[in-house]
């Protein structure tokens, strides 16, 4: 029960850290989008300031959350052959 519990919070883990890693500009790119239209801002406006993550930050965290999840999987094959 536990080992199927780690590998399925592991391969989600790799899954959402690869999706996020290699889909930077959808992500930044909606996410600008969204703060246009909740602010009411022009198209052409560029907005300079540092609340939102740089995309380096959304492949830093993907690839982290895909070394998470490397590793639980690792941890899992290792329970299921220990027993």
């Amino acid at each position: 029960m536990i080992i199927g519990v780690f590998a399925i919070v592991g391969l989600v883990a790799l899954w959402c850290g690869a999706s996020l890693a290699f889909n930077v500009r959808g992500i930044a790119v909606a996410r600008a989008e969204a703060v246009r239209q909740r602010n009411g801002m022009r198209l052409d406006a560029v907005y300079s300031g540092g609340r939102w993550a740089r995309p380096g930050y959304y492949r830093l965290l993907g690839a982290v959350l895909m070394l998470a999840g490397a590793v639980i999987v690792i941890a899992a094959y290792a329970l299921w052959h220990l027993g």
